[in-house]
């Protein structure tokens, strides 16, 4: 089971670049540092359950799974670390919802589902009753909202009654220019109202791709009077201010290549595998809201020469860095994480700290019948 869920995030990442243990921290900050606590939260999980998720968001007290085997969201509460509540949806007929994608929890009585494949958001709540299903447009050239809670975390937020949602340019990305990125939308607003689509000032940075064509995948955080976000091949962080000018900040990581790859235009195959998993890169940016800092994961280069080897990131996607920056966006400290303990695209955060996913199959703890998650604590 848990292989099938890596497969799928390995297979997403892939299919969208064609389409379209903490043991040494740096030097940055005297005063913060990020540690492995040794301390375990474990949920037991069913057998139709994988131990690695395609999707978690913390809500409250609750950790809520996205469980694409059965399309349902699981309720587990995090205080007596067990499932609370399980809810099943329907594919298809008056009270289907497609297949669930990805979601996003304003309240317990509003829950929003997403699929990629129609735009449509679907409104429910704990009880699985439809409330009320949103069709709505998208900007001309963009893709449906992309909201997936494991994959370059980029959370939506809703405010005077409208989304703020992920998206990516259509087409072919061998053929993405510099001219026709710099005019692509990162987001869009949508009107729960009426489903009309709003244009947003959040467009790709200029000069990206003017050195050559890279992945150019992103994560946003979005907060009420800006957005932060960072880019697969760029060691920047970006934060745009709403209807305001664009801010850059350096966020380069000591353990990443000084010279981020491009992507191998004449490759084979493996070759652009091995460019999106095992070079070096940015991925996931989140927000820690009871420290006010922002964590975002990196992955330094790997060395590797056979199919097996890359096939085996799948499931174990091999050392890694937490970055950690300030509110003011200056990064603080970082810390390197080895290979075969956690599985970094699960995680969540809490008022105790960062928690990842001990799930790596590398790891000897690991469990099939449980999601087990350890604490990261952010120290003075």
């Amino acid at each position: 089971m848990s292989y099938f869920k890596s497969f799928c995030l390995f297979s997403l990442l892939f299919v969208l670049f064609i389409t379209f243990a903490c043991r040494e921290s740096t030097k940055l900050s005297e005063s913060n540092k990020l540690e492995a606590s040794g301390e375990i939260l474990r949920i037991p999980i069913d057998s139709l359950t994988a131990n690695i998720s395609t999707g978690l968001v913390r809500y409250e007290d609750y950790l809520v799974n996205v469980n694409w085997n059965t399309n349902s969201l699981q309720f587990y509460d995090l205080s007596a670390e067990k499932l609370s509540r399980e809810i099943f949806y329907q594919y298809e007929g008056p009270q289907g919802v497609g297949s669930i994608f990805g979601i996003y929890i304003h309240s317990l009585d509003s829950i929003f589902l997403f699929t990629q494949m129609v735009p449509v958001i679907t409104l429910t709540d704990t009880t699985g009753i439809i409330k009320n299903r949103i069709q709505y447009t998208k900007p001309e050239g963009h893709t449906n909202a992309f909201v997936h809670n494991a994959y370059f975390g980029s959370a939506p937020i809703f405010q005077n009654g409208k989304m703020l949602v992920k998206t990516h340019a259509e087409g072919n990305y061998r053929q993405m220019t510099e001219e026709r990125l710099h005019k692509s939308l990162l987001a869009y607003g949508i009107n729960l109202e009426d489903g009309t689509h709003q244009s947003t000032e959040l467009i790709y940075p200029k000069g990206y791709l003017n050195s050559g064509l890279k992945f150019f995948e992103p994560s946003l955080v979005f907060q009420p009077e800006y957005t932060v976000y960072s880019l697969f091949g760029d060691h920047r962080l970006y934060k745009q201010i709403r209807f305001g000018d664009l801010e850059i900040f350096d966020g380069k990581s000591q353990y990443l290549d000084e010279s981020l790859p491009y992507f191998p235009v004449d490759g084979e195959r493996f070759d652009t595998q091995k460019y999106l998993t095992a070079s070096s890169r940015y991925e996931t940016l989140v927000y820690d809201e009871y420290r006010e800092v922002y964590y975002r994961f990196a992955y330094p280069t790997l060395t590797i020469e056979k199919e097996e080897e890359l096939l085996a990131l799948r499931e174990n996607p091999g050392p890694f860095v937490i970055q950690v920056f300030n509110k003011d966006l200056t990064l603080i400290t970082e810390s390197y994480f080895e290979g075969g303990i956690y599985f970094p695209n699960n995680l969540f955060i809490t008022e105790k700290g960062l928690y990842l996913s001990a799930n790596n199959p590398e790891n000897p703890e690991a469990e099939e019948d449980a999601f087990r998650f350890e604490l990261i604590k952010l120290v003075d």
